[in-house]
């Protein structure tokens, strides 16, 4: 016989309680109003079956929604199907997926490729590949999640420094590393919702007094919107090197032709005025933010720092610098700029056999989809045809930013089609969202993310396809809301 439910009290909990237990790890509201995106991610977009400006996401060259990129990717799935239906260690090398790897072999001017499923991934897949090279592991502290969750799945010890502070990486080398051990330095080449770009320069002079040392960037939002070839943020500094087996070959290039970015500057806006507007910019604008990993999170580091060993012979895939000992290592997406799908890692043929064979994603995965990788072809030769598709982007980044002096803010001269704007607190900068979206205008805040203090922040994305018109609306209504 069944007993009857007996009556309990339950503590009462408020709307702000029940928010807080609704957010996801990384900021989603569950409670909130799932958006639906009912056309291809271009200036103009259909939300929820509206129609609006868009400012959002990363398809910055517009090339996502190419009329040749989408039939490559139509005529893929006619031909190939979805996918192989097996790994790339067996039957799965389809015709599209190869010419990925060819075409994005030219974009960076390197032997080889390795294309793979999905750029988030790539960070793990380079650090397979390399933890034996290395001893010990320094990330920036605003690194992506995808930079972070692949450093702790390492057997290396790893400490963070300050965000694009180059004695705060060279404090962190002089505490954490001993005599001999070879660091290898993580980091965005652009952040990703901060649209800072990294002072490669600088850690690569504090990294000179390292033999061994290396850098790994993850280039997901430079690559294809900076450098002269758009090859991200090495060549924007001038620090592209291509490898051969043996030895280095140096282009022969100097910091960005006409890039009105200092070395070592970010990106960001900041109020000229009102202490109310946060500042995101290259500086540390969030003081207060906590590391998403303790600068010294071990309690005894060295002991787990294993002992060097001699060094294999690998080639590195994009070596810099006056000699061989210090090499860069490079990841990217194809799905920000490029207009593609996919990760992408760029060097010499024996460095990219070494990153197959390391990691389970060339034998244990399926191959990437054939549709994805046809577009990514189609789209990375395009990029490679049409230069002025950048040119365009930088000039809307440029009067975009002139307008946000017009309204009273002080912003940098940075090529990267990435604001972050914190006014005011969180409700403030729902605000703003909302009342843009009414007006036909969408924009995202993120309440959290990495790199975001605790009011989260408005990111607004430049796209090459968005006309001046479109910018100006979108200038003309910040006026009204800010």
């Amino acid at each position: 016989m069944c007993r009857p439910l007996e009556r309990r009290s339950f503590p009462r909990i408020t709307r702000d309680e029940w928010l807080a237990i609704l957010y996801t790890a990384h900021g989603v509201c569950l409670l909130h109003k799932m958006h639906v995106l009912q056309s291809p991610p271009d200036a103009v977009v259909t939300i929820d079956g509206r129609e609006y400006l868009y400012f959002v996401g990363t398809g910055y060259l517009g090339l996502q929604c190419h009329p040749e990129v989408i039939k490559a990717a139509c005529r893929a799935t006619e031909r190939y199907g979805i996918h192989s239906a097996t790994t790339r260690a067996g039957f799965g090398n389809s015709p599209p997926l190869l010419e990925a790897e060819r075409r994005a072999a030219e974009l960076f001017d390197v032997p080889a490729a390795f294309y793979f499923a999905t750029g988030y991934a790539g960070n793990a897949i380079l650090l397979a590949a390399l933890q034996d090279r290395f001893d010990v592991l320094l990330a920036d502290e605003l690194s992506h999640y995808s930079v972070l969750e692949a450093a702790r799945q390492t057997r290396l010890p790893l400490f963070t420094f300050h965000h694009r502070d180059a004695d705060d990486l060279a404090a962190a080398l002089k505490k954490n590393l001993p005599p001999g051990r070879r660091p290898l330095l993580l980091t965005d080449g652009v952040f990703s919702v901060r649209g800072t770009i990294a002072p490669l320069t600088e850690y690569r002079a504090v990294l000179s007094g390292y033999p061994g040392a290396g850098m790994l960037i993850d280039d997901a939002h430079a690559v294809g919107v900076l450098g002269r070839h758009g090859r991200g943020t090495l060549e924007h500094f001038g620090l592209w090197r291509i490898a051969s087996a043996d030895s280095p070959l140096p282009m022969g290039e100097g910091p960005e032709t006409n890039s009105p970015l200092p070395l070592g500057a970010g990106s960001g806006v900041r109020a000229a005025s009102s202490g109310q507007w946060s500042v995101v910019s290259g500086q540390s604008d969030f003081p207060n933010l906590k590391s998403q990993i303790s600068h010294q999170q071990i309690s005894n580091p060295q002991s787990l720092i294993p002992n060097p060993s001699i060094a294999s012979p690998h080639p590195s895939p994009l070596p810099m610098g006056e000699g061989t000992d210090f090499a860069s290592f490079l990841t990217a997406t194809a799905s920000k700029a490029i207009g593609g799908f996919g990760g992408i890692i760029p060097g010499s043929l024996d460095f990219i056999e070494r990153v197959k064979r390391s990691s389970h994603w060339f034998d244990g995965a399926s191959a990437p989809v054939a549709a994805a990788a046809a577009a990514t072809a189609k789209a990375i030769e395009l990029l490679m045809a049409d230069p002025q598709r950048r040119t365009r982007l930088r000039s809307n980044v440029r009067k975009f930013k002139n307008g946000l002096r017009g309204l009273g803010l002080e912003v940098d001269d940075s090529p990267v089609p990435i604001l972050c704007l914190v006014l005011g607190n969180a409700e403030n900068m729902r605000r703003i969202q909302s009342e843009l979206m009414q007006h036909g205008i969408a924009v995202a805040y993120l309440p959290a993310y990495s790199g975001l203090g605790t009011e989260g922040g408005l990111r607004i994305a430049m796209f090459a396809t968005h006309t001046d018109a479109m910018i100006e609306r979108l200038i003309d209504e910040l006026r009204r809301l800010v």
